[in-house]
């Protein structure tokens, strides 16, 4: 057992993707935590299809697809950092607009590009296994440049999270540490869609931190739980992909999910 799991990573292509899956799915579920507890969940759904858009854009004018990537995410959470203003449609009217155009847009531009890009197909796909060692590098920098600002600022952001209005009051600028947190969000999205697809990166962003406030109440230990979990969903869907000859990142992004089911059990059974 331990010999073959030696043995599978010995190809570059495996480790490439692991690392991507490992640091670029762990940061979307340690984010993920912080889109929970400001309950922003379906935000989280539709800047990957921003973000796709915008890799679309990159695969139609034969530009790089990891610029798409950055600059769709980007223009994403700008888009909708200005929704939802007094008198003008809801918020979530904008983010599901903001879906559906996105997603719709991306396929489109897919099919009538003059410059047809295969690895831009991954994102529809999520084939995490084509990653190359820039991708992988690209995504361990955007993680330990995320774990350096959160580890500075960490009060800032746990206290903006859980009562963004009284922290407005007692002086902290709210919008100034949720802008840096989308930020963050936008980089994680592009290291992981780029490589990945949107399936994984919305699955890492939703389910590894669903089932650790489930199961603990105390944020640290929902914190760890999240990191351990997405960590561990990214090699088990890894290694489930390579041994039952899976699409990576839709196995990754089952496993990222799975714990959601036995963590509601457990909080039931607790009640």
């Amino acid at each position: 057992m331990i010999r073959e799991l030696i043995d599978m990573y010995e190809f570059a292509f495996m480790r490439h993707a692991l690392i991507v899956g490992v640091f670029g799915g762990g940061l979307l579920a340690f984010l993920g935590v912080f889109v929970h507890l400001r309950r922003i969940v379906f935000l989280g759904a539709a800047l990957p299809q921003i973000t796709a858009l915008g890799i679309a854009t990159a695969a139609f004018f034969h530009m790089p697809l990891l610029t798409g990537a950055l600059l769709g995410g980007l223009a994403g959470i700008l888009l909708l950092s200005l929704t939802g203003k007094p008198g003008s449609l809801p918020a979530e009217g904008w983010i599901g607009l903001c879906y559906a155009t996105g997603g719709s847009l991306a396929v489109v531009l897919m099919a009538l590009s003059p410059h047809p890009d295969a690895g831009a197909l991954r994102f529809f796909t999520g084939d995490i296994l084509g990653t190359s060692r820039n991708e992988a590098i690209f995504a361990v920098c955007v993680t330990l440049i995320s774990a350096l600002i959160f580890r500075l600022f960490w009060s800032r952001f746990v206290v903006s999270s859980f009562d963004p209005v009284t922290s407005a009051t007692l002086g902290v600028r709210v919008r100034l540490w949720n802008a840096l947190l989308f930020l963050c969000l936008g980089f994680g999205l592009a290291s992981v869609m780029n490589s990945a697809g949107s399936m994984l990166a919305f699955g890492m962003l939703i389910g590894p931190p669903a089932a650790a406030l489930m199961l603990f109440r105390g944020f640290p230990a929902v914190v760890l739980c999240t990191l351990l979990l997405g960590a561990l969903s990214a090699f088990v869907g890894l290694t489930c992909s390579f041994w039952f000859d899976l699409p990576g990142g839709p196995a990754m992004a089952t496993a990222a999910l799975f714990p959601v089911l036995p963590a509601w059990l457990i909080q039931k059974l607790r009640a």
